[in-house]
């Protein structure tokens, strides 16, 4: 019980602490950076004659101290790119206020029954780096989505070509009839160069928010097509082409890999439906796993080496094409 009042002591003082610099930000901040009265000093100033580049303002939490601290931390710039290619709704200020708050509620619920503090520690450690797993679900999702959709749309910019249209049309033609969200990063690099990016630069950008080896060829090949020439249509359709083979290809190797994925949940859900069996039947004899103290230890043990025996029979599963 005293860890459980000083874990819920340290969750106290962190928050404010939290309140407090974000209440001394505000009392310090300058009047002049006001969303309003910035928008009216750049409506008022007079316009300079000289070429600007395009920058996006990129707003990652609605907390300005927060905000700050995330577009100035270079620590943090890895998870900026994973929110980037995940594209969350949720700005990434919440995953990361999240991240600290449930490791530490983690850590009080494993205080607060009794755990051991091993048992804590993993509980905060699960619940703490949720968040980041939540961002890499949605960011492999999305980029098998437009590895899916990906040949599809260098066709529709071959045919384009071939009817005589600029490659630029072609991206156009791409962001209008494609699905989202190959058709929403297709509107962006034509939008980019409609608006005086170069298109290296474009596609360039596209690669950085695209984690896929696909988009790199296709990049790639458009550059070297405009420096040495050749018919990018040609070029296009063969990448097309690849691209729909090796898709093939890796249907095949997760259609002849399913025993192995197969076998691996049996043997990771075996252990936890044969213990709540148990559970139901015997509850006095399997709950000194739970009240026992070499019963903690050896359930803890037991779930990290299930979590390592996972980790290992998912690379062996999982063959790269």
């Amino acid at each position: 019980m005293l860890n459980a009042l000083i874990a819920l002591g340290i969750l106290g003082t962190i928050l404010l602490l939290m309140f407090a610099c974000n209440s001394a930000y505000r009392i310090l901040m300058p009047r002049g950076s006001d969303r309003a009265v910035e928008r009216l000093q750049a409506w008022t100033a007079p316009v300079e004659m000289k070429q600007f580049e395009i920058v996006r303002k990129e707003s990652l939490s609605n907390i300005p101290w927060l905000n700050d601290l995330l577009l100035k931390a270079k620590q943090l710039q890895p998870l900026r790119v994973l929110h980037r290619r995940a594209d969350c709704r949720l700005p990434l200020g919440v995953f990361v206020l999240a991240s600290p708050l449930l490791a530490i509620g983690g850590m009080l619920l494993a205080l607060i029954t009794n755990q051991t503090n091993m048992a804590a520690v993993l509980c905060a450690v699960i619940l703490g780096s949720s968040p980041a797993a939540y961002l890499y679900w949605l960011k492999n999702r999305r980029m098998a989505e437009i590895e899916r959709q990906l040949p599809e749309a260098l066709e529709l910019v071959s045919r384009a070509l071939r009817a005589g249209h600029a490659f630029s049309v072609g991206l156009k033609i791409v962001g209008d009839e494609a699905a989202d969200p190959i058709g929403r990063e297709f509107r962006h690099v034509f939008s980019e160069v409609s608006m005086g990016v170069a298109l290296p630069q474009a596609l360039s950008n596209m690669t950085e928010r695209i984690d896929s080896v696909d988009v790199r060829f296709f990049v790639t090949s458009v550059m070297v097509q405009r420096e040495t020439g050749g018919n990018l249509a040609e070029i296009i359709d063969s990448l097309a082409g690849l691209i729909r083979k090796r898709f093939e290809l890796q249907l095949k190797v997760r259609a002849l890999s399913a025993e192995g994925r197969f076998s691996a949940m049996i043997l990771l859900g075996l252990p936890i439906v044969i213990g709540l069996l148990l559970y139901k039947l015997n509850p006095d004899y399997v709950g000194l796993l739970f009240s026992d103290p070499m019963g903690q230890t050896l359930t803890t043990a037991g779930s990290i080496m299930m979590v390592l025996g996972a980790v290992v029979m998912k690379r062996m599963v999982v063959i790269k094409v």
